[in-house]
């Protein structure tokens, strides 16, 4: 059986209500790099991106990171990306659904190694059990579920998010 937890237009009102808070949580800052991960973070990430370049005075260098689950290594889409701009800057991870949090972790790890001054985490969707301790800085909606039950996020021409 299929829940549809989000509709289009309130998927829209999550992503820019995430991207006021990210405003708001850095506006004393220069730029900010958004990092999405892909597949539904690049879309997220592009989203939030145009939200902020429209509503602040903030640089946004927006990028889109996957995850090579055998090799247990992100690559950047951007291939001419020099990741040692990392350094001493605000880095700002985005995803879809936060499951167990070993996406996110991953790619905080492989940021860490390029010294920036602060990472922030936002997800559409946290589910509310984890592999780790972590709790993402910008959320849309928080949901109780079961392990059984899966969250899918369906982007594109008719958005939604659904409980299987």
């Amino acid at each position: 059986m299929k829940n549809i937890i989000l509709y289009s237009e309130d998927i829209e009102n999550k992503i820019r209500r995430i991207s006021f808070e990210i405003i708001e949580k850095n506006f004393d800052k220069e730029i900010i790099f958004i990092v999405g991960l892909l597949p539904n973070g690049k879309y997220i990430s592009k989203k939030i991106s145009e939200y902020i370049m429209k509503n602040s005075n903030l640089s946004v260098e927006n990028l889109h990171f996957s995850y090579d689950k055998n090799k247990s290594e992100f690559f950047c889409e951007e291939s001419d990306f020099n990741f040692d701009s990392f350094k001493n800057e605000t880095v700002i991870i985005l995803d879809d659904v936060m499951n167990s949090g070993n996406t996110i972790i991953y790619a905080i790890n492989t940021i860490l190694n390029y010294s920036p001054k602060h990472i922030q985490v936002g997800v559409l969707i946290e589910r509310n059990y984890k592999n780790f301790p972590i709790t993402p800085d910008f959320k849309g909606l928080e949901l109780s579920t079961s392990p059984e039950e899966h969250v899918q996020v369906k982007l594109g021409s008719s958005p939604k998010v659904l409980i299987i």
